[in-house]
């Protein structure tokens, strides 16, 4: 892509940091996110359980919110409702190009290489960190569990979480791109 919103990647992952939620144990939740292939920036999002239909619309009406318009194409795997008929239809409807790719093979979406940057550069930081995946050989890309267990009761809450990865994503947004190093909201506009 040589341009803003001519392909938008999606995918659906762990949310990569630990909450404390409403039994007062520690937590998981899941992320769907879309990303402008041109820029990286990271442009809509649904923090759900589960990747669903229902999140994959709420990240793609924010991402279409936020852009202004829709994209040319849509690339995602064929995981968490992208198959069922109504997500098709949408997706159908949104964009002029839908290429959904094999689940499970990182190499073929862009997005996935962007989600370890965005980990590695960002998630990392903080002391609840989930580690990135079970692949990952890093020490840094693995929790401290011994610490995050021991200080459980200090963990945020869902929607604190929340709005520390909506502060995350500002921050990926905002960090300059690797291919030009200027930023990526700066690129995207």
């Amino acid at each position: 892509p040589q341009m803003r919103d001519s392909l938008w990647y999606s995918d659906g992952t762990k949310l990569n940091l630990y909450y404390r939620n409403a039994e007062g144990k520690m937590s998981t939740t899941s992320v769907y996110e879309v990303m402008d292939a041109f820029s990286e920036v990271l442009i809509g999002y649904d923090i759900a359980p589960h990747e669903t239909f229902d999140s994959q619309y709420r990240a793609f009406r924010m991402a279409v919110e936020f852009a202004k318009h829709r994209p040319w194409e849509i690339v995602n795997d064929n995981q968490g409702g992208h198959s069922k008929l109504a997500a098709q239809g949408f997706f159908k409807r949104i964009c002029t190009l839908h290429k959904p790719t094999m689940p499970y093979n990182g190499p073929s979406k862009t997005i996935e290489s962007a989600f370890g940057r965005f980990q590695q550069q960002v998630l990392h930081k903080i002391w609840y960190f989930t580690g990135q995946n079970v692949t990952a050989k890093k020490l840094n890309s693995k929790p401290n569990i011994e610490f995050i267990e021991q200080n459980a009761y200090a963990l945020p809450t869902l929607e604190e979480v929340k709005e520390i990865y909506r502060q995350c994503r500002e921050e990926w947004n905002n960090m300059p791109h690797p291919a030009t190093g200027i930023s990526r909201m700066e690129m995207y506009l």
